[in-house]
């Protein structure tokens, strides 16, 4: 039995409650890496986590495709984890085993899915522990299943993706981006030169073969000029790569890219 099923990369869950005092709320246990790419010509990949507290850590790690309220009891996924469930000593790790089960899926695009780690701090015996808060903290990570046909890099795409300026009624002007390739593109961060001043846009992953549009937090005007946008891209790594986007005619054109 899994202990939740919450849509955020990193949430707080409720154990205990009624405390009278306040505790330090920090996640002990990391995943090394911030990502999975999971080749297919692979039975399988390990995954190592660690404990860089001072008590020991009970731990359950699953995987999931991300739908909010799925049970994951029923879902049909093409990966096992083990050991699911095991506790971790202070200052050491644990190997996770992610175990491709020959589902099929998709050869001509990569698919994502979600690595889920749930930390549980183990509770002294001794003491009061009537009155006490215990939380426990959930990581999740993405892993991106890449067919044999797919040899290069997702951030090595980002020249062929396609940008425009487009206008939405009730979100003002922003940037819309068509993704042609068979990868996942990640950004990590975007803004857009208004004039003089730089103004942070909300980016997001575009699946394969897809588009998204980017607005800022604050709408702005259909008439407003955007004359660039510099954004950070995610390659295999977790890195982050700059780029600059130049707009002419409502097109946009990458001018610069720097890893």
């Amino acid at each position: 039995m899994l202990f939740g099923s919450v849509m955020f990369s990193k949430i707080i869950i409720l154990v205990l409650s009624l405390t009278i005092s306040s505790i330090p709320a920090f996640a002990a246990m990391t995943i090394s890496g911030t990502r999975v790419i999971f080749p297919a010509a692979e039975k399988e990949v390990s995954i190592r986590t660690n404990n860089k507290g001072v008590q020991p850590a009970l731990v359950q790690v699953w995987v999931d495709d991300g739908k909010t309220n799925a049970n994951i009891n029923s879902m049909k996924l093409p990966f096992m984890v083990t050991p699911p469930v095991f506790r971790v000593e202070p200052g050491k790790g644990q190997t996770v085993r992610m175990i491709y089960n020959g589902m099929a899926l998709p050869q001509n695009k990569e698919s994502v899915f979600w690595f889920n780690m749930l930390e549980i701090p183990a509770v002294k015996k001794e003491g009061n522990t009537q009155n006490k808060l215990e939380l426990a903290f959930r990581t999740r990570i993405k892993v991106f299943y890449r067919p044999t046909s797919l040899e290069s890099n997702s951030a090595a795409q980002s020249a062929q993706l396609k940008w425009t300026l487009v206008d939405d009624n009730q979100k003002g002007r922003g940037v819309k981006v068509v993704n042609p390739t068979p990868y996942y593109i990640s950004f990590d961060s975007g803004s857009i030169t208004v004039g003089a001043k730089s103004v942070e846009i909300i980016t997001d992953m575009v699946p394969p073969f897809s588009e998204k549009m980017f607005f800022p937090k604050l709408k702005l005007l259909g008439s407003t000029s955007i004359s660039k946008m510099n954004y950070k891209i995610l390659n295999d790594y977790g890195a982050a790569i700059d780029e600059e986007l130049s707009f002419s005619q409502g097109q946009g054109v990458l001018v610069s890219k720097k890893k």
